[in-house]
């Protein structure tokens, strides 16, 4: 095999791992509340897979956000237009410790105050959904 196109080969293969890493328009969240806020504004905007990026990595939230997932999917066409174009309204941020933030929020369409429970996980903050979900959100539909 030539030298030139064992680079292309090389190169192709290094854009197609990085491709498939992570969604377009996600970053790495800096602290709990950058997490919480991509979290939030990706579920209003629908952009679920993008969100299920920041959710914990254990089973029962992920089963729980596939969930909720398919419940919002089923809303009205119109519901869903109003959360994409709805504000995020951070009322409260409370750090528990180094690895455990609660931030409070509302969106501007909804205005229902939600806690979300964002963990510090492999050194990355994750949204523990389950703690989100129970109290807050119709769970079996």
């Amino acid at each position: 095999m030539s030298n030139r196109l064992y680079r292309i080969l090389t190169l192709f293969a290094v854009l197609l791992f990085a491709s498939c890493q992570e969604p377009e328009g996600f970053t790495d969240p800096e602290d709990p509340l950058d997490a919480g806020r991509e979290f939030v504004r990706a579920v209003l905007d629908g952009d679920f897979e993008k969100a299920s990026i920041y959710v914990s990595d254990n089973e029962e939230d992920k089963e729980i956000f596939e969930r909720y997932e398919n419940y919002m999917k089923k809303q009205p066409r119109s519901e869903r237009l109003n959360l994409k174009s709805a504000s995020i309204i951070v009322n409260k941020v409370e750090k528990l410790n180094d690895s455990v933030t609660i931030i409070n929020f509302s969106n501007s369409h909804t205005m229902k105050p939600t806690d979300l429970k964002v963990v510090k996980q492999d050194n990355s903050w994750k949204v523990d959904f389950s703690y989100t979900f129970s109290g807050n959100l119709p769970a079996n539909e």
